[in-house]
């Protein structure tokens, strides 16, 4: 059996590397920074090629030294042309966010300055655009981050509210990631124990009541999931927002709470019964907490078709959505 399990670990193990060294051989380049007119724009390369890349686009016969910011004029690799004169930083892999030998172009944010950039990485053979999220895939792969370092970049990049940046920061520190380990090695213990008892109890090799311990163990873990799985999906909430939905009869102030509490006029308020007719959101931040706020449609018999599915809607909303404010 132990045998059987090596075999196999390691079969996999050359499996993976070599997969992995297919998935990584090429050298990838995209927009690192923001759409849209801004001061800086950060373009990144990252793979084998991004040292020539470099000696290309700058003209450069040597290599900067790593993580040492220089000024360069970039060029257009085919005729020369001067892009823009902007900042240059090489990192040496395996030193570097991917774990590859990367280069960052820091250039004017111009789209023109952008546009001429990327094209002139486009137009080197050995690159190709790197697809959505391809930079922390591969230091993902290279072992540079976690899965769930992963999701805390992710979500650290999304995050709108102070009590998300606090989130994804602790689940970047890893602090996620150390509980899910501990767990890792408490189930590969518990498991080693149970082999070995089954391999060797005949011969009066293992310890009595080794059994019993793994019990323990194993029951205490349980325990410890259920609790961490039991916490009302809070992370999920505070990732995604918390849906509250005003519902009521017509005419009882939903719209006019709506915008009194985002400070803006997002619904429209009228003394006719019936105005709001679909969910109308506003997505708030509140003490640093996301919050969505629908207003829907009074509820009521209504021989309006349309103003029937504006209640079937706000109906559904609720149902969706257990935090419901009725008035």
């Amino acid at each position: 059996m132990w045998s059987f399990r090596r075999c196999l670990n390691t079969f996999t193990q050359e499996s993976l590397k070599r997969w992995m060294h297919h998935c990584v051989r090429d050298t990838i380049f995209a927009l690192s920074s923001g759409h849209g007119k801004c001061g800086v724009a950060v373009i990144r390369t990252s793979g084998p090629a991004s040292q020539k890349a470099l000696h290309l686009l700058t003209k450069w016969q040597s290599l900067p030294p790593p993580r040492q910011v220089k000024l360069a004029s970039i060029l257009c690799p085919r005729s020369g042309e001067l892009l823009d004169r902007g900042l240059v930083v090489w990192f040496a892999g395996p030193n570097s966010f991917t774990g590859e030998d990367c280069c960052e172009y820091h250039v004017h944010g111009g789209p023109a300055v952008v546009s001429g950039v990327l094209q002139a990485l486009g137009s080197l053979q050995m690159l190709r655009p790197a697809e959505p999220g391809e930079f922390t895939k591969r230091a993902f792969q290279n072992g540079k981050l976690e899965l769930t370092e992963v999701e805390g970049l992710g979500d650290l990049i999304h995050a709108e509210t102070e009590v998300q940046r606090r989130q994804a920061l602790r689940q970047m520190s890893g602090e996620l990631g150390q509980l899910y380990q501990r767990w890792s090695q408490q189930l590969i213990r518990a498991l080693a124990h149970i082999e070995a008892f089954i391999d060797f109890s005949e011969d009066d090799n293992v310890e009595e009541g080794v059994l019993v311990a793994v019990d323990e163990v194993v029951e205490k873990l349980r325990k410890e999931l259920e609790e961490h799985l039991e916490d009302n999906r809070r992370g999920e909430r505070l990732r995604d927002g918390v849906q509250v939905v005003l519902a009521g009869a017509t005419n009882a102030g939903k719209s006019s709470l709506l915008n009194v509490i985002s400070q803006k006029p997002t619904a429209i308020v009228s003394s006719i019964p019936g105005t709001t007719r679909d969910v109308v959101e506003a997505t708030l931040n509140i003490g640093g907490y996301p919050i969505i706020l629908s207003d829907t449609a009074g509820l009521r018999d209504s021989e309006d078709p349309v103003e029937r599915e504006g209640v079937r809607r706000a109906k559904a909303r609720c149902l969706d959505h257990p935090i419901s404010c009725f008035i």
